[in-house]
């Protein structure tokens, strides 16, 4: 008895697996472009059939939409159910409103609430469109209709039914013509190639292929499957040490964008030092040493006219003066100096609540100078309390105190979206932002100074004419910036002033861990001071 594994599989039964598999899927795919093609052509000839048919029905209701006939709507639409698909159809009116409708059975809810555009679209296993209903130029009102997919389907089983039929006998005819063309050889062969194609086209060498017989095809196919081994062997190498390599390169560039991002920040870090550093020089040099010279001098006069004590009043009272100016001086330098190291964290703060306590604090300058101040509807944002509440009372004091009549003052709040605001402002777009206005109408200033003001120790008026250390709109920036915003200014002399403060609704990426934490602990109460 001869071992059947070494003849292998009989050829008869391989070449005819092959064949009918490759008429099968021949057969299959053609049938499925033929039924895609009739998909799409059905589709297109049903929606023109519809639209034809909505011209017909909108042509023919013109006289009942004119003459507000109801009933000639409807007997118009009743003539629909001559067409079996057409499951519902009603009539608009010009103002939008369901004139009539088709059939009576169905209630006006299970149609659109309104005309919709003119156009068809196949919707739920349904088509469905509007069509205007015009005479001449003038629109009298919209038809809908919606027609089901029924013809599509009936279509479809007839075809099936054909297709079936068809492929039946085209398979008999392969198996018939299999059996004439079988080889001994071609199996062993064919596999052969089959396994030699996969390897050329995937580059996958963990196949191998099939021996079927001890014979010349045989030891073809042993020296093919030890080809194959000694390629997987030297790939599986290459694959080892490619992979070590993207290691190490992964390796090297993390480390390599850490320190990037470390020396950026160091970077940062060293200029804002330095231009605090200069602004800090500058003001040493000229405003500080102000009223060091002046205490100075008053000094070197009260002690050369020790014997006049009018005159010694007079240079001591300069001297107070002068050393008061120096303190306030220190004092907002302190102030400033705190704002730029700031990491406080932030809280919920009403804003409305932040700005009634301001108006408390200015209660008396409120009511000497009869000002009028209104704030309404303000939102509660992610902040710092107290910068907060020192940004809104420098704005206000600064509205208060350069205004020559009874101030009126106004406070407004917009929310907007990064995308929606002036190129101008340059802020993240990504983010929502609040948009604080306050305006008022004060003496005002020229346009040009608008960058000048929010500079440390810059001042538009003479001291004796406006008292201040001109620090305020430096710490209003500075605040602002704290919180990831901006502000902005815009002015006319005798006109008054408007500060724009441009406040992100969502927390600072740096911020966001201690407002949870906040949160969490606190209830998620507003915070003000």
């Amino acid at each position: 008895m001869k071992d059947r594994t070494s003849k292998g599989v009989p050829i008869q039964r391989q070449l005819m697996r092959a064949m009918l598999l490759t008429s099968g899927l021949a057969l299959g795919l053609t049938c499925t472009a033929f039924f895609i093609y009739e998909y799409v052509t059905f589709r297109q000839t049903l929606k023109s059939q519809l639209m034809t048919l909505a011209e017909i029905i909108a042509a023919n209701s013109t006289a009942a939409l004119a003459f507000d006939s109801a009933v000639d709507a409807e007997e118009t639409l009743v003539a629909l159910r001559t067409n079996r698909h057409i499951v519902a159809a009603c009539l608009y009116d010009k103002k939008g409103k369901l004139f009539a409708h088709y059939p009576e059975a169905m209630s006006a809810r299970q149609f659109p609430s309104g005309p919709g555009a003119h156009a068809y679209a196949f919707k739920n296993g349904y088509l469905e469109g509007f069509q205007p209903v015009v005479q001449g130029r003038t629109q009298l009102g919209s038809l809908y209709l919606k027609s089901d997919m029924g013809a599509m389907y009936e279509r479809f089983i007839r075809y099936s039914l054909i297709v079936g039929l068809v492929i039946g006998i085209s398979l008999w005819f392969v198996f018939l013509l299999s059996r004439r063309f079988q080889r001994t050889i071609s199996q062993p062969i064919l596999a052969l190639a089959q396994t030699a194609t996969l390897v050329s086209q995937e580059h996958t060498y963990t196949v191998r292929a099939t021996k079927y017989q001890e014979d010349e095809v045989g030891l073809l196919t042993d020296a093919f499957n030890q080809m194959l081994s000694q390629i997987e062997g030297q790939n599986t190498e290459i694959r080892l040490w490619t992979h070590q390599l993207e290691e190490r390169i992964r390796e090297r560039t993390q480390e390599l964008e850490q320190t990037n991002a470390a020396m950026t920040m160091v970077n940062a870090k060293l200029l804002k030092s330095n231009r605090d550093l200069e602004q800090f020089a500058y003001v040493a040099s000229h405003d500080l040493r102000e009223p060091l010279r002046k205490i100075q001098l008053f000094s070197q006069l009260a002690e050369s006219k020790a014997d006049d004590p009018v005159l010694i009043r007079q240079y001591n009272g300069k001297i107070f003066a002068s050393a008061e100016r120096m303190a306030a001086l220190i004092k907002s330098v302190l102030n400033y100096s705190r704002l730029s190291n700031a990491n406080d964290p932030f809280y919920p703060v009403d804003l409305q609540e932040v700005m009634e306590q301001v108006k408390t604090d200015f209660e008396l300058v409120i009511q000497e100078k009869k000002a009028h101040i209104t704030a309404t509807d303000l939102p509660v944002i992610p902040g710092i309390p107290l910068q907060l509440n020192q940004l809104l009372s420098n704005l206000i004091g600064n509205a208060l105190k350069f205004c020559n009549q009874s101030p009126r003052i106004t406070v407004t709040a917009t929310v907007m979206t990064g995308s929606a605001m002036e190129l101008s402002v340059e802020l993240p777009t990504r983010k929502n932002y609040v948009q604080l206005a306050v305006a008022d109408n004060g003496i005002g200033f020229d346009a040009q100074y608008a960058e000048k003001i929010f500079t440390i120790f810059q001042r538009l008026h003479p001291q004796k004419d406006f008292q201040g250390t001109g620090i305020g709109l430096a710490l209003c920036k500075k605040i602002v910036e704290n919180h990831g915003g901006k502000i902005t200014v815009t002015s006319q002399v005798g006109k008054g002033t408007s500060f724009f403060v441009y406040l992100p609704m969502d927390v600072p990426d740096s911020s966001t861990h201690s407002l949870h934490e906040r949160l969490q602990t606190e209830g998620g109460d507003k915070a003000v001071l």
